[in-house]
């Protein structure tokens, strides 16, 4: 167990008087435990070793269960004295009070002791954080036997099983990513695996891992553009092992617990990189058989900016979103936990997983990539890419727009667009429901002009394509900063010269004759390398000063 943490075995005979007066006369995080509750220690572990900002619960999928999780967070619990309106879930008995939250966990529960409502302890507990309103993360015992039970021989008949375990096995399980797409799950993951755990053998780090797949993934670029069949086999074959490899480093920043904001941006931020100069890489092996594919190249990469700029910003805004219907507290006493059922029918395992399929998620987005280079060579890749883009995009934003509708009509309670927007002087969205997709079509619209710029002028090649995927790595770049609720600083920005600066400058600098190589040093340096710089050493600084 972490050092860190001070710990309690909770009894039929312990109070929230006494939970309370633990967790004020300390500094650190208060870890209970239930003393029927019988789990793994890498399930105990996501609650003690894993880094927690926020008030964190073992729970147990269980339909109509004790508990109910929203947006992977507890929404309502139950004890002797309370209800759930719908439960999904189980408390499984182990619970994380966090110190950061002081200052609201404290009154809350000095509000419930007050009733002396009958239970036990750690379930009044929940429900009274979750009724003030104080933000408990759902963390899921999946994989292993649990129980939470009065009788003896349950008990012991779990903790049975539990020694049975292959637990090296059950860590490198867990460390899966949990909402991968088919391909990813049935097929690199199996490969992954065994990396993963290479990996944690000889002490490999979630960002080394990073570094060398996003060197393998170059490499893979650099075969492609020679052009020939066997280096283009040879880069098919690459980019496969390439997110291999990406996959390692997530489960082995999941099995290690090293966790960074860093090591997130850069994982997001490499992957984007390897796919386009993947494109920039068979455009020029054909260019070497004198085919013109840069503007197909260049558009599927403005595709994928838009699909994945809308991805990010849906799932955000509808987590946003539904934090808000978190901020009304309700009674500790209350019958009525406060919860109005919108809870949809599972999917059936089929149709989940067509489901993902059809979002073209990254594995099956590269399986496409590398297949239809070796069968029919760049073209046919920049002709099937799109038409299986569109295909996933109609059925996807069919649904967003039935989702959209059911939100409420107003502002979005976060920076998140205005961030994105690369607009001087904007400091609002344009619209309120839809303002999730402001950002894509924001790129949409200044792609396809810079993109008429170039035709124009007729300067279609490797330095137009760097000068596009230069502001896309920098609309990526603000896109990641504001999923970790930052920006990029001003004096940056304004080196980018904003999306009506850039069109102008781009434009003019042209017309006038200028060496459009000029252009691309430029960008190039201020997007990918000074931007990139800046936030590698602001996050070492962080890490240093933490």
């Amino acid at each position: 167990m972490s050092g860190a943490l001070d710990s309690l075995t909770v009894t039929a005979e312990t109070s929230l008087l006494e939970i309370l007066e633990l967790f004020k006369g300390s500094t650190k995080d208060l870890l209970l435990i239930d003393e029927r509750t019988i789990i793994t220690d890498p399930h105990l572990e996501l609650l003690t070793d894993y880094p927690r900002s926020t008030s964190a619960a073992l729970v147990a999928i269980v339909k109509n269960g004790n508990t109910l999780v929203r947006q992977n967070r507890v929404a309502s619990a139950s004890s002797k004295s309370h209800k759930v309106t719908i439960g999904n879930r189980d408390f499984v008995g182990a619970l994380r009070l966090c110190q950061k939250q002081r200052d609201l966990i404290i009154p809350a529960l000095e509000n419930a002791i007050a009733f002396k409502a009958k239970g036990n302890a750690l379930d009044l507990l929940l429900v009274a954080l979750v009724r003030a309103t104080i933000k408990v993360d759902a963390v899921d015992v999946l994989s292993a036997p649990w129980s939470r039970s009065d009788d003896s021989l349950e008990r012991e008949r779990v903790r049975s099983e539990i020694k049975g375990l292959n637990i090296a096995a059950l860590r490198l399980k867990m460390a899966n990513r949990a909402n991968d797409g088919f391909f990813s799950v049935f097929f690199l993951r199996k490969f992954s695996k065994i990396l993963t755990w290479v990996a944690v053998k000889v002490g490999a780090t979630p960002n080394q891992v990073t570094l060398l797949s996003f060197a393998i993934g170059l490499y893979s670029a650099y075969s492609f553009s020679r052009g020939t069949f066997l280096s283009t086999l040879l880069g098919a074959i690459l980019l496969q092992v390439s997110i291999i490899v990406d996959c390692v480093d997530g489960e082995l920043a999941r099995y290690t617990r090293k966790f960074s904001k860093l090591g997130a941006w850069l994982d997001a931020v490499t992957d984007r990189v390897k796919e386009y100069l993947v494109f920039l890489g068979l455009a020029y092996g054909a260019s070497l058989e004198g085919r013109n594919l840069w503007i197909p190249a260049m558009a599927m990469m403005v595709i994928q900016t838009f699909r994945h700029l809308s991805d990010y910003n849906f799932a955000q805004s509808v987590k946003i979103r539904a934090e808000d219907k978190f901020t009304t507290p309700v009674d500790f006493m209350a019958e009525f936990d406060g919860i109005v059922p919108t809870e949809r029918e599972p999917k059936g395992r089929l149709r989940y997983w067509l489901g993902k399929i059809i979002q073209f998620p990254i594995g099956e987005r590269w399986l496409v990539i590398s297949a239809s280079a070796v069968i029919g060579g760049a073209a046919f890749t920049f002709t099937i890419m799109p038409i299986l883009a569109f295909i996933s995009a109609f059925v996807v934003f069919r649904g967003r727009t039935i989702r959209t509708k059911e939100m409420e009509k107003k502002h979005l309670k976060s920076s998140l667009i205005v961030n994105q927007s690369d607009l001087l002087g904007v400091k609002a969205s344009f619209t309120k429901r839809v303002s999730w997709i402001e950002p894509s079509i924001l790129r949409l619209i200044e792609s396809l002009v810079l993109i008429a710029i170039f035709i124009n002028q007729d300067v279609l090649g490797i330095p137009s394509f760097i000068i596009l995927f230069s502001i896309i790595f920098h609309h990526y770049d603000n896109l990641y900063r504001a999923l970790q609720n930052e920006r990029k600083p001003l004096w940056l920005s304004a080196l980018g010269l904003y999306l009506g600066g850039r069109i102008l400058l781009i434009g003019l600098a042209l017309l006038a004759g200028v060496d459009i190589t000029l252009i691309t040093w430029y960008f190039a340096a201020i997007f990918l390398m000074l931007s990139s710089i800046q936030w590698v050493m602001g996050h070492k600084q962080n890490r240093i000063a933490g």
